[in-house]
């Protein structure tokens, strides 16, 4: 049971179940700030860390519980630095227990509702999507993520 339960945290410490507050805690001591909410959808940026483009947190609107979320890397990432995204998640999780030929991606198996997708989208941003499929209408995404526009000189940041 604890082997399951260590699977089931992720990437910058998350786990399903977090409540909001937690979860934003936690995006904050890494680095990355709210910038936006659309739906179930929270969408946190930084401007520290040029490896990850966004991360969106998955939240049940009613309770405020986290029950998924999404990292896209920066299409700009070299192959190694994916390669090792991919080996820190394996060191996380272990091997994955599928691959997906079809889709090319890499899937963990947490629990019948619980998993890990890996895969790459806009041909080059590594993705790594924490999902619980109990909760499958929050995951529908509307637009693809776009990374945020860098602030330029003349611009100040309050107007993002």
């Amino acid at each position: 049971m604890a082997l399951s339960l260590a699977a089931q945290m992720g990437l910058f410490g998350l786990s399903y179940g977090d409540h909001l507050a937690t979860a934003d805690s936690l995006m904050s001591y890494s680095g990355f700030v709210a910038e936006e909410v659309e739906g179930s959808m929270v969408k946190y940026y930084s401007d520290f860390n040029p490896l990850i483009d966004a991360v969106v947190l998955f939240v049940n609107p009613e309770t405020e519980i986290l029950v998924g979320w999404f990292v896209k890397y920066s299409a700009n990432n070299t192959e190694e630095q994916d390669h090792y995204v991919v080996d820190r998640l394996s060191g996380m999780h272990g091997e994955a227990t599928h691959f997906d030929p079809e889709t090319q991606q890499l899937i963990w198996i947490f629990s019948p509702s619980r998993s890990l997708h890996v895969l790459y989208v806009d041909p080059k941003n590594l993705t790594a999507l924490y999902r619980d499929s109990d909760y499958e209408e929050l995951f529908k995404v509307k637009p693809p993520l776009q990374p945020r526009p860098a602030v330029t000189p003349e611009e100040p940041v309050e107007q993002r």
